[in-house]
């Protein structure tokens, strides 16, 4: 009984000491940054665009933390909320415009490559108020984001295809359907209740933060309190170990990517909402970033570690670089090379410490014989 509360003291001590790490790190970036640039980063406009582009990133990292834990990678986040948003988008403004504006010619317009023009006024079609409208947009970007998570668990849990080559191939399938739909025209002239979402602020606060703080209080508790949470990183560290303990891995698995897929939807809705478009490529370069995030944060690149603490604080040290790097003048491509230099770094890091611990433990059992 000793030894148990024993091993609790110390991951509360250890999570402790890594939130306070993360927590110090943060603080030296931002003081960085305010040094560097103090009038344009410490701006009133710089810090409030923080606050409301921090979130959908934030959602995408904490999805792509969930289905690594898990020993595995989702290649297709994005794409899914994209294919999530313009479904939809369609059924938004279809519904709203219903008045004036057919869901023919709706589809006619977008096959065509216009864009959807918020000139459009309508009224609302019988019996449906916006609430209900928007509502029912929420349910559908979070359902199809769900479908899309559930094909990829399924491709990788039942069919067993690599997560790497199974959401690769999702990813562009995902994309090709986004492309057949609306040929690559934006979706705009969202109402402005939906617009709300993504820009609006309730007692001073962003909404998207207040949706992001709740996605994090809900998927930390999936992960400390639930059997699924706990059966994630069971999973994640020893696949073999966890089904002989009883789990049924493919249906973890199979949950994980969907529940990934509903945080991309998510992610979806919030920046359609702040941007007031939705278009195939939007939150492209977040991929790479959430990777990144997400092993910057403490999860092990080979799962069964990790938790959202350092997650949430890779986030907003990632989110104060790039600000930095816009107020800096960095092009997107300069940027990539640092995320992709940075990504690398990290990975040789992470490397060298598994192969030092490795020989440590070794050395530890030739000395115990």
């Amino acid at each position: 009984m000793k030894a148990k509360h024993r091993i609790k003291f110390d991951s509360s001590q250890n999570e402790l000491n890594q939130s306070v790490a993360y927590f110090s790190l943060f603080v030296l970036v931002f003081a960085l940054m305010a040094i560097l640039q103090p009038r344009r980063f410490l701006s009133g406009i710089n810090i409030q665009q923080l606050a409301f582009q921090i979130p959908e990133f934030g959602i995408f990292s904490i999805g792509m933390m969930i289905v690594m834990i898990s020993g595995g990678i989702d290649l297709s986040i994005i794409t899914t909320a994209t294919l999530s948003g313009i479904i939809s988008s369609i059924v938004l403004l279809f519904l709203s415009h219903r008045g004036t504006m057919d869901l023919g010619a709706l589809l006619k317009g977008i096959m065509a490559d216009d864009t959807i023009r918020s000139g459009l006024h309508a009224t609302m079609p019988t019996g449906i108020s916006m609430i209900g409208i928007i509502v029912l947009t929420i349910f559908v970007a979070l359902a199809v984001g769900f479908l899309c998570g559930l094909l990829n668990g399924f491709l990788v849990a039942k069919v067993k295809i690599p997560p790497i080559l199974a959401t690769l191939g999702t990813m562009r399938l995902y994309e090709g359907i986004a492309l057949v739909i609306t040929k690559g025209a934006p979706l705009t002239g969202f109402p402005d209740e939906f617009i709300f979402l993504g820009s609006g602020e309730i007692l001073g606060i962003p909404v998207p933060m207040i949706i992001f703080i709740l996605a994090i209080l809900a998927i930390a508790t999936l992960l400390a309190k639930t059997p699924l949470g706990r059966g994630i990183y069971a999973v994640g560290e020893n696949p073999l170990a966890a089904q002989y303990s009883g789990l049924d891995n493919s249906k973890i698995l199979m949950k994980t990517y969907a529940i990934t897929g509903v945080l991309a939807g998510l992610a979806a809705l919030i920046m359609m909402a702040r941007v007031d478009s939705i278009k195939v490529g939007y939150g492209n370069s977040f991929l790479l970033q959430s990777v990144l995030v997400v092993i910057l944060g403490g999860v092990s690149t080979v799962g069964g570690t990790g938790n959202i603490i350092g997650v949430v604080f890779s986030v907003l040290i990632l989110r104060v670089i790039s600000s930095g790097f816009n107020i800096m003048g960095f092009s997107n491509y300069m940027r990539n090379v640092i995320w992709g230099s940075l990504l690398i770094i990290v990975a040789i890091v992470i490397s060298s410490g598994f192969r030092f611990i490795k020989k440590t433990k070794h050395i530890d059992e030739v000395i115990s014989r």
